[in-house]
C-alpha cells in the first residue's frame, strides 16, 4: 500500500524529484505506524525511486526524462524476450484470455478497469514465458516505470494488444516480441509527455 502511494505520487510529480519525503507526515496522511514507512522507502530504494541519506532522510530520485525512458527501453527488451518465449508455449486458453483482456481494456471507460485489464494482459505473457526469473525481473521492471497514463492513448494500447495476440496465435515469436518491444518504447514516450523532469527547460526531444 505505502509502496504503491509513493511510487504513484512520484510518478504523477506530487512528490517532485529530490523532495524530501517526510516520513512522519505520511505515515499520519495513510494512518500507519513509522515500521511500513520505513519498509517502503527500503523497497523503493531498491527500486531506484528514492535514496536514503544518512542523518538527512529520504528524498526522491532526481529523475531526468532519459532516464525513464531508458527505464522503460530496459522494460521493452526484457518484454520482447518473455514474448518471444511465450509465442512456443502459450496455451490456447491463455490466448483466448488475452483476446478478452484486450476487447475489455476496448470496452471500458474507467482508467482504473481499463489499467487492470493492461496488466492482467501483460501478466499473462509473462507466465507464458514459462520463465520465472523474466517473470520476477518483469515484474520488477513494471513496478519502476509510470503506469496510469494512458488517458489520452488507451486505443493505441488496445490496437498494439490486438495485434500482439494475434502474432502470438499464429506463433510467430519474431513478429509479437518486436510488436511488444514497439508497444513499450511507445508507451514510455507517451509517459514521459505526463511527467514534469528538472532537465524540461533543456527542450524535448521525445516528441
Amino acid at each position: 500500500m505505502v509502496v504503491q502511494w509513493v511510487r504513484r505520487a512520484i510518478f504523477t510529480g506530487q512528490l517532485k524529484p529530490g523532495e524530501r519525503i517526510n516520513q512522519d507526515e505520511l505515515a499520519e496522511k495513510l494512518e500507519l505506524s513509522r515500521l511500513p514507512i520505513r519498509e517502503a522507502m527500503i523497497a523503493l530504494e531498491r527500486e531506484g525511486l528514492i535514496r536514503t541519506v544518512p542523518r538527512r532522510g529520504s528524498f526522491v530520485w532526481d529523475f531526468r526524462r532519459q532516464d525513464i525512458l531508458d527505464q522503460y527501453e530496459v522494460y521493452a527488451m526484457v518484454s520482447e524476450l518473455a514474448t518471444q518465449r511465450a509465442a512456443i508455449n502459450v496455451s490456447e486458453e491463455e490466448i483466448a484470455l488475452l483476446y478478452r483482456s484486450v476487447d475489455e481494456m476496448a470496452a471500458h471507460k474507467d482508467p482504473a478497469q481499463r489499467e487492470t485489464a493492461n496488466d492482467q494482459f501483460h501478466a499473462i505473457i509473462n507466465r507464458a514465458s514459462r520463465s520465472p526469473r523474466l517473470m520476477w525481473l518483469l515484474g520488477l521492471l513494471a513496478s519502476s516505470v509510470p503506469s496510469g497514463f494512458h488517458e489520452s492513448g488507451w486505443e493505441i494500447a488496445a490496437r498494439d494488444h490486438r495485434e500482439i495476440v494475434e502474432h502470438l496465435e499464429r506463433r510467430d515469436g519474431e513478429a509479437a516480441a518486436k510488436a511488444m518491444r514497439e508497444h513499450i518504447r511507445h508507451t514510455g514516450t507517451h509517459a514521459v509527455r505526463f511527467l514534469s523532469f528538472p532537465d524540461d527547460g533543456d527542450g524535448d526531444d521525445t516528441a
